[in-house]
Formats: structure tokens, C-alpha cells, sequence
């Protein structure tokens, strides 16, 4: 792939302007923006709208809501793992969902409901990030019937 010239990149490497699909967000570009939203001056004529770019302010705010988070997953018996997933704020409660997370000794992504058959619960999932203007730490707990709901929720204050 070439990079068009007028593409502005920072200086961690990414480009700011067009981003990327969502299909090629890595974990390596959330540690680098933990938030990404989407993109929607990348839609084609065909409807297409998987790109997303990085929130350069890294707040979450209510008008990004379903944009891709940075969060960490801890799986009973298996370790603590970086994940992505999807981010809404609702009033006092903060929703997540589409969580995948990755296992660097394969180098591989997995999507938590692919495997809700084999893993331990209850899993905790946290999140750092700034929502309106403010530092929270997000927790979330999730069993089977959350993770199969592809919805888990949890209290913002």
C-alpha cells in the first residue's frame, strides 16, 4: 500500500486524516489513541462505513458514542489481556460491547462470544479513559447471558 503524500501522519504514525478500516484497528494503535471513532468523511458511494480514526483530544464524549475503546480483559485462569470494544455512554451508565482481545504468544485476536463456551466467568473487563474531561476507571463484570446479549453495562459514578 502506498501512502498519498498529502496524507497528514503525527508522530506516532498515524494518519489523522482518512484513519483506517476498522477491520485493521490494532491493539498497537489503541495504546497509542485509546479512542477511535468513526469516520464518517470516509464513506464511499457504496454505504461503506468501517473506517475509523483516532480522537486526538482522547475524550470520550456523548457524540462519539459506539467508538472503539482500549480496554483490558481478565479471563479466570488465563491472564489479563488488551482488547478493543465498543463504547456507549448513557446518561449514568456506561455500555460496552463487540469486545475482542488479543493474545500476543499467537498473535491473535479472538472475539469474546467465539469462545463463551470455554472460558471462566464472571470476566472483568476495565477501562481507562478521560469522559468528559473527567479520568474514570470503568469496570465491568459479565457472565454468559452479557456476553451473549453482545451488551454489558455498568454505573459511570
Amino acid at each position: 500500500m502506498f501512502l498519498n503524500v498529502s496524507q497528514k501522519r503525527d508522530k506516532r504514525g498515524i494518519s489523522m486524516k482518512n484513519g483506517k478500516p476498522v477491520d485493521e484497528l490494532t491493539i498497537e494503535d489503541l495504546k497509542k489513541y485509546p479512542i477511535w471513532e468513526w469516520s464518517l468523511e470516509n464513506e464511499d458511494s457504496d454505504g461503506d462505513e468501517t473506517w475509523i480514526k483516532p480522537n486526538k483530544e482522547q475524550n470520550f464524549v456523548e457524540e462519539i458514542n459506539g467508538s472503539v475503546v482500549l480496554a483490558n480483559v481478565a479471563i479466570e485462569g488465563e491472564g489479563n489481556f488488551p482488547a478493543m470494544c465498543n463504547l456507549e455512554i448513557e446518561e449514568t451508565q456506561a455500555v460496552i460491547s463487540s469486545i475482542v482481545y488479543y493474545r500476543e504468544e499467537y498473535n491473535e485476536y479472538i472475539h469474546i462470544e467465539d469462545v463463551v463456551k470455554s472460558i471462566k466467568f464472571p470476566l472483568s473487563i476495565n477501562i481507562e479513559l478521560r469522559i468528559n474531561g473527567t479520568n474514570k476507571e470503568l469496570v465491568f463484570l459479565a457472565n454468559k447471558v452479557d456476553i451473549f446479549k453482545n451488551q454489558i453495562t455498568t454505573d459511570i459514578d
